[in-house]
């Protein structure tokens, strides 16, 4: 399976101008060169807003919003899985970071709304449900996460609470994909070590899986982003980083796995 990340640094509020980077950024890509594809949390918006009036103007439909009709579009293109993150409007006028996945024939089979919510997700968005982890035919056992689902809930709950990754364990997910707005606290090595510190259950339980992480990279509003896309391997405890991206670097890191 050939896995495609699609980092890079969107400008804040500039949704158009992001979709048309990141289509430019995959135009040299054909039917066959990707079957997964992944892009960040709120890939195109950006992602500090301070209150629900900033959002509001690029919230979107589960099926019919431009980030998801871009994913069907691009999924249809390249005869892809694209799984990508968008700010959500419910039919009940409830805001939620969300990410969908589509299938490469463009149709929308999941859409997950982030759990855990960070400090600046907290200015706008509720809660999502739960986690989630489902068969999708051509992946196997799927689940999703979105950027702050790996931390302690709030921060507050116990470190070895683990709750995603005992989730997983639970649900014997066999890929992981993350869509990320994360942080710089440290270099891109440390950011990654951490996230697989996050997935410690998963690993210590032997569990053979396969975790995708798509980080954006840049500054905005006084925010740096971590970059670190990346692909890792993990079967019988043992861990392999097969390639990731740096905090800066912009463009689609294409890796093959075995599923």
């Amino acid at each position: 399976m050939k896995i495609g990340c699609c980092q890079f640094m969107p400008v804040w509020g500039e949704r158009h101008v992001n979709m048309t980077k990141a289509t430019a950024m995959l135009k040299e890509f054909k039917a066959g060169d990707i079957d997964l594809l992944v892009l960040p949390e709120l890939a195109f918006t950006g992602y500090v807003f301070h209150n629900p009036q900033e959002i509001e103007p690029f919230v979107e439909d589960e099926d019919t919003g431009p980030t998801v009709q871009w994913a069907k579009d691009q999924a249809r293109r390249l005869q892809c899985f694209v799984v990508v993150g968008y700010p959500e409007c419910t039919p009940d006028d409830k805001y939620y970071n969300s990410l969908c996945c589509v299938d490469p024939q463009g149709t929308r089979i999941a859409t997950y709304r982030k759990t855990f919510l960070y400090t600046v997700d907290e200015n706008w968005a509720c809660e999502g449900p739960g986690f989630i982890s489902m068969a999708i035919d051509g992946l196997g056992k799927v689940g999703f996460g979105i950027c702050m689902d790996l931390n302690p809930y709030q921060f507050k709950s116990e470190f070895e609470a683990y709750e995603f990754a005992r989730f997983h364990v639970g649900h014997q997910t066999q890929l992981i994909i993350c869509c990320m707005a994360w942080l710089k606290n440290d270099d891109v090595t440390s950011t990654i070590r951490y996230w697989l510190q996050r997935l410690f259950p998963l690993i210590e339980n032997g569990s053979e899986f396969r975790f995708v992480a798509c980080n954006r990279t840049g500054t905005e509003r006084g925010d740096t982003f971590a970059g670190g896309s990346c692909v890792v391997d993990i079967r019988d405890q043992e861990i392999e980083t097969i390639r990731y991206m740096g905090e800066s670097e912009q463009g689609v890191m294409v890796v093959e796995v075995d599923m």
